[in-house]
């Protein structure tokens, strides 16, 4: 009797030990797998505030460096010669009303670049039209432009004997007889921004002015400029 009870606190004791070497591995295993989980949670979490701070430093630096489109705009025009005749040859009725236009003038153009950087200009073919009608055209050369500056660049524009028929004669023949005569000036120039070294991609921006001509005194009476991105 006392063998076979020996014998079961044996078995007993054992399978106790058994039990909580179990209970001791399964609690070393949890504590194991909350630390792998805190790592995890600290590695992302430091990882979402790294990459808050760059995004931060980014839009700062994008606010202080971001390119702007450069502006232009008409500053003077002095005319040399301007002409406006009535063709007084013609076969009909309607090289009667028709009219020539002649004119010889220096335009001035500023260019303002208020960026951080350098900007360089494309050649811009300037046209010139009387209510729609191409009468001339002036080229405006390339250049290049140091940050925060404005410079002005010139060019010739020279309207030779065009011949502006029937009722757009008619017009231009009483604007130059009430001493004023209007144009309009379109163009389109490519512009690029030289940052840190590299070129920001080409912004293509149009140069539009309407401008009123005192026939009489050959002089520049207003003028409206305006300037718009393209591309």
């Amino acid at each position: 009797m006392r063998g076979g009870l020996c014998r079961r606190r044996r078995i007993l004791g054992g399978r106790m030990g058994l039990v909580g070497s179990m209970a001791g591995s399964s609690l070393t295993a949890a504590r194991k797998r909350s630390e792998w989980v805190w790592s995890c949670c600290c590695l992302m979490g430091g990882f979402l505030v790294l990459l808050l701070l760059l995004t931060c430093i980014g839009a700062v630096l994008w606010l202080v460096f971001r390119p702007h489109s450069p502006t232009l705009s008409l500053q003077a025009l002095n005319i040399t010669s301007l002409t406006v005749k009535q063709m007084t040859h013609g076969k009909t009725a309607a090289d009667e009303s028709s009219a020539l236009l002649s004119m010889n003038s220096t335009l001035v153009f500023s260019a303002t670049n208020t960026n951080r950087f350098s900007v360089s200009y494309s050649a811009m073919i300037l046209n010139a039209t009387y209510q729609d009608v191409a009468v001339g055209q002036a080229l405006v050369a390339a250049l290049k432009q140091e940050s925060n500056s404005k410079v002005m660049v010139s060019t010739v524009l020279i309207v030779d004997k065009v011949n502006l028929n029937q009722l757009t004669g008619i017009d231009i023949l009483k604007d130059a007889t009430n001493d004023h005569l209007p144009l309009n000036l379109t163009g389109i120039v490519d512009t690029c921004v030289h940052t840190f070294g590299f070129k920001t991609p080409q912004l293509q921006i149009e140069l539009r002015c309407a401008i009123v001509l005192r026939y009489h005194e050959l002089q520049l009476e207003s003028k409206q400029c305006g300037t718009n991105v393209v591309h």
